[in-house]
Parts: C-alpha cells; sequence; structure tokens
C-alpha cells in the first residue's frame, strides 16, 4: 500500500484539522497554520505521493483513487471524521472524499478551488504540463509557477514567501507532477455535491488567483447552503502562505463551529 507522510501538531481529542496541499507544493504549504492552530486542535497536513516527504511514492492518476489513500492514512492515525481545508488541487480531494466518504468530511474549508471539470483546453494544457515534466523534470517548475499562481503584491513585496514556494516546488518529482495533472484532468464535476453540503463550510479565495477567478469560487460559495465566503484582496493562488494571519484566522473560527454544531 503506499505510504503517505503526515506531520501532526496539538492535542488529541475533538474532530481535527485534515490539511490538503496545492499543486505542486506539499504539506510544508501550512507551516503557519500548523504552528498557530496546534494550541486549539489536533492539526494534520501529509505530503502527497510525488511531494515532499512522500516524494518516492507513487501517485494513483485518479483523484478518488487518491482521495480514498488519504483516508487509510488517517485510519492509520485513529481519525475517521475531519475538517477538511483543500487548497486547489487540496480542494478537489475533498471533494473526492466527500464522494468516497461523506461521514468523513465534519467541517469544510475550500481554498482557491472549484467545483467545476477542467474545460477541453484545461485538459490539454495538463497533458502538456505531464508531458513536459516526463521530458525535461520539474526544474522549470520552481521559475515558472510560482510567477503564474501568486500575487502581484507577493512576487513585488513578499521575497521569503516567493522563496518558500519555490522551495516546496523544487520537491516535487516528475512522476508525482505528471499523475496530479492526469488526475486533474480527469476529475469529475462536483458542483453536484455542494447543494447536498451539510457540515460548516467556509470559502477562501485570494482575489489577485489568475488560476481560479474569483467569480469560479463566488458561485461555487453560493451553491453551498451557509457557506461564508471570504475574499482576500492581497493574495494569489496560495493564500495560506501568502496571508497566512487571515487564512488562520478563518480556520480558527471553522473549528469553533464545527465544534458548535456537534453540541
Amino acid at each position: 500500500m503506499t505510504q503517505l507522510t503526515l506531520s501532526e501538531r496539538g492535542a488529541r481529542g475533538g474532530v481535527p484539522l485534515l490539511l490538503l496541499h496545492a499543486f505542486p507544493l506539499n504539506a510544508g504549504m501550512w507551516g503557519a497554520q500548523l504552528d498557530a492552530l496546534a494550541a486549539l486542535t489536533r492539526v494534520v497536513a501529509l505530503d502527497l505521493p510525488g511531494f515532499g516527504s512522500s516524494a518516492q511514492a507513487r501517485l494513483p492518476d485518479n483523484l478518488d483513487d487518491i482521495g480514498r489513500l488519504i483516508l487509510d492514512a488517517c485510519a492509520a492515525r485513529g481519525i475517521y471524521r475531519a475538517i477538511v481545508v483543500g487548497c486547489s488541487m487540496g480542494g478537489y480531494l475533498a471533494f473526492s472524499l466527500m464522494r468516497v466518504k461523506p461521514a468523513f468530511v465534519g467541517g469544510l474549508a475550500l481554498v482557491n478551488t472549484k467545483a467545476t471539470p477542467d474545460s477541453d483546453e484545461g485538459r490539454a494544457r495538463r497533458f502538456a504540463l505531464a508531458e513536459r515534466v516526463e521530458r525535461e523534470g520539474c526544474g522549470f517548475l520552481v521559475s515558472e509557477w510560482p510567477a503564474s499562481a501568486l500575487s502581484p503584491a507577493t512576487l513585488s513585496s513578499r521575497p521569503d514567501v516567493v522563496g518558500r514556494v519555490r522551495e516546496l516546488v523544487a520537491q516535487a518529482t516528475p512522476h508525482g507532477v505528471a499523475a496530479a495533472q492526469r488526475a486533474m484532468a480527469a476529475r469529475p464535476d462536483s458542483t453536484p455535491l455542494l447543494a447536498r453540503i451539510r457540515v460548516p463550510t467556509l470559502v477562501v479565495h485570494g482575489l489577485d488567483d489568475r488560476l481560479v477567478t474569483p467569480s469560479e469560487a463566488q458561485a461555487m460559495a453560493a451553491q453551498i447552503p451557509g457557506a461564508h465566503f471570504l475574499g482576500i484582496p492581497t493574495a494569489g493562488h496560495v493564500p495560506p502562505l501568502e496571508t497566512p494571519e487571515e487564512v488562520t484566522r478563518e480556520l480558527r473560527t471553522l473549528v469553533t463551529e464545527v465544534r458548535a454544531a456537534a453540541g
């Protein structure tokens, strides 16, 4: 069975936070949240196969199969229900968990992600990227991906964040990147799930994101009963790194809401 590497902080008890990273990063993107929220609850972040500390593991090219790996890894830690927090690809995996085991999701935070599938053009770009990393390796992503994903404010005035993103991207592997791109290209439409969500839900979106538009995020939030939407003007595709204080504050509120809903 494929093994996933998990990072964990905080005390056991209650519904933990499960943090699912964006492509092509790893659990290191959640460093601020792991540290800041550990006093509140148990916080778990994992590296998907082919990324970070799980670099040698093989990533299935089907998101629901990846979701099953995540459930197995959580069960091995005694986690059978969690507040699922997914950024970008992590959000797609949150929807996979809802398809595979809906009862696992006790709360939900969707960060710079969307429920709709790729367009034909989007799928073609993913396949082209998968083929490129298989030919060339991942080196080009270190320079190209941050420039396309981060906000102008981050690129111009947060050099520490830009440097950290490049460090995380550099830990990705060709097999992980290629499999992730193909899995995302083949993902189903998750829009039908939205109206059925009955847990406290937060939608966070960096408004300078050029990969997922604010209108897509707002439309998704509008279809989730009771969802709270937060737009962050100075963030791009990865607010947990670009504006960590805002994201941490909202996740703290979400944990409180989940506890209140549980009685």
